[in-house]
């Protein structure tokens, strides 16, 4: 591989996650038409058995390189600790249960290359309930920094799972910060503050897997609370006012008080058309 094409892919494992997912997550890196590099893999805490079994099966496939941690300390903080040990300033995010096409890094690396004012680009994804490959809904986003910039004012912009990005500009607006499962979201909007280049590919390049209770996440106290975090860090950034922030985020809480089965069919509803 030529030096211009290396990269890294980061990823945090718990012990939570299904060790079958994870094979068929790493299944989906061994096939691309452009290899990643390094391969980091943070242990956010001690694993399962069966999770360090599918490690070591992939070891001698992929370039792993490992991050081991004593103790679970969120995905936000692990994968700060995965990014310090990432070799390469191009740098992919991966999760442990989905599955990547076989030429999404191969598009993203390429794009990156052709785009050095790009700081981090991202792509629609493909999501299924349980049977890969059996694609029931899309969340797409737009490909422009500027879309891109006010669509963070109403939702998260970016698929995380599908994001390339240069080291050096997540460390340089302070890398994860805690915000409970909007880590990421927090991240973008930083780099939007910071005048960071974004960009998509309008092509489903990841598919995620929704049918693991997902949609129970998002409801709780805690949940409400980065909700109203959310709320403060969009007028410090600019994003929004006082006024139009707060019906946003009055807007983004009612679906935090339905039931769960309201919300799986609201979710399913609002991610099928985009």
């Amino acid at each position: 591989m030529q030096k211009s094409q290396c990269f890294s892919v980061l990823c945090s494992i718990y012990q939570g996650e299904q060790a079958d997912y994870l094979n068929e997550a790493f299944e989906s890196l061994y096939i691309q038409t452009l290899p990643a590099t390094e391969v980091v893999v943070v242990h956010d805490g001690p694993l399962t058995d069966a999770l360090y079994s599918v490690i070591d099966n992939w070891k001698h496939k992929l370039p792993l390189k490992e991050v081991i941690l004593d103790e679970n300390v969120g995905l936000g903080e692990a994968l700060n600790q995965g990014l310090k040990a990432c070799s390469y300033d191009l740098v992919a995010r991966f999760d442990s249960d989905d599955i990547n096409t076989p030429d999404r890094f191969e598009k993203q690396i390429e794009f990156m290359k052709e785009n050095p004012n790009v700081d981090l680009i991202t792509s629609n994804i493909g999501e299924f309930q349980t049977t890969v490959g059996d694609i029931s809904s899309f969340r797409n986003v737009p490909c422009s920094n500027n879309e891109l910039t006010k669509l963070a004012r109403y939702r998260n912009p970016i698929n995380h799972v599908a994001v390339v990005f240069k080291k050096s500009a997540v460390l340089e607006v302070g890398s994860y910060k805690d915000l409970y499962f909007m880590e990421d979201y927090y991240l973008w909007i930083r780099m939007i503050g910071a005048g960071k280049n974004l960009a998509s590919i309008d092509k489903s390049l990841v598919h995620v897997r929704i049918g693991n209770g997902m949609h129970k996440k998002r409801k709780g106290l805690k949940y409400i609370g980065s909700e109203y975090e959310l709320f403060k860090i969009k007028m410090r950034y600019k994003l929004t006012g006082f006024f139009d922030g707060a019906f946003i985020f009055c807007l983004r809480l009612l679906p935090r008080l339905l039931p769960s089965t309201i919300l799986k069919v609201l979710y399913t509803r609002l991610r099928s058309k985009g």
